[in-house]
């Protein structure tokens, strides 16, 4: 996995319908200066390996394409 920098951490409304009333993590993070992501966590309480786990899947989709000519 890359290396990232968490670059800001939000609570915000969760858009979800089962969670309606209940607040989620939106994370910013930064791979380099050209790269910047945001992932949404839903769970009221976040730890640094929600933060990992939540980036590691977000990569995971993103770099399914990377590079790919079509």
């Amino acid at each position: 996995m890359a290396k990232f920098t968490v670059e800001d951490v939000r609570r915000i409304p969760s858009p979800d319908a089962a969670r309606i009333g209940k607040l989620d993590h939106l994370v910013t993070y930064k791979l380099d200066p050209f790269r910047v992501y945001m992932v949404r966590i839903p769970k009221e309480t976040i730890e640094e390996k929600d933060i990992i786990e939540a980036v590691k899947a977000d990569l995971e989709g993103i770099e399914r394409f990377t590079g790919k000519e079509f």
